[in-house]
């Protein structure tokens, strides 16, 4: 007998998993309910975003300052692991389409090791992993000081694109996970790095346009919309 490979489902978060981008949402909530005299610095906020949108400087830079201008220059671990579990808790249930919990409960089902790969923060992406029951997070990471406050500057690179990719490879290899059968599921071109590492990549959207480009890549499309999108699947 030969041992059955192991099987991964390697979802992101940001319109796939839940349909609205979580990083302005998380930081705009997070002001409000903790410091909402913040919220007056929402036109600096605009300033940062429009400077991203024009490519004046990249994810990297703009993140950092954002979350620095919103949240402050440190989150000790209580209040970030507070804030994360309210913010887990208040979208999860209203955000997740009904295809995407259809296809976790598949491919959970199917016994595939459920990974979130995501360019959200860890600190608060772990939190709405935890809540949809995934095994595993691989996530944009901050700095700690000494004291384990969470800092607002990246821990290494953004997690995204091609180092989304890099992350992921990384985690299956450190888990044994050689040969495995693994499906990759987003909403975006710029996951198909992440895609190339799987046996099914699933382009999650509807339309003309996401049916060309999946069939442009050889991917398949999953409507997240449509409940009846997780319907059981053979697995060889």
């Amino acid at each position: 007998m030969t041992d059955t490979p192991p099987r991964v489902a390697i979802y992101d978060l940001d319109r796939t998993v839940l349909r609205t981008p979580t990083f302005t949402l998380f930081l705009l909530w997070a002001a409000w309910r903790d410091a909402p005299w913040r919220l007056l610095l929402l036109p600096l906020l605009a300033v940062l975003m429009i400077g991203h949108a024009l490519h004046l400087y990249g994810r990297d830079r703009f993140k950092p300052a954002a979350i620095r201008l919103m949240l402050g220059a440190g989150l000790s671990a209580a209040r970030a692991e507070r804030l994360a579990a309210r913010f887990a808790a208040w979208r999860v249930p209203r955000d997740v389409p009904p295809g995407a919990a259809a296809h976790i409960a598949r491919d959970r089902s199917e016994g595939f090791l459920l990974l979130m790969a995501t360019a959200a923060p860890e600190f608060y992406a772990r939190a709405i992993a935890d809540a949809l029951g995934f095994d595993a997070i691989v996530a944009s990471r901050h700095r700690r000081d000494a004291a384990g406050n969470w800092l607002p500057a990246l821990d290494g690179p953004n997690c995204y694109g091609d180092e989304k990719a890099r992350r992921v490879a990384e985690w299956l290899a450190a888990h044994q996970c050689d040969g495995a059968h693994i499906r990759a599921y987003s909403d975006h071109a710029s996951d198909a790095p992440t895609f190339a590492l799987a046996r099914e990549a699933w382009l999650v959207g509807r339309g003309d346009k996401v049916v060309r480009l999946a069939a442009k890549h050889g991917w398949h499309v999953a409507d997240f919309e449509d409940a009846a999108a997780g319907a059981p699947t053979k697995v060889r």
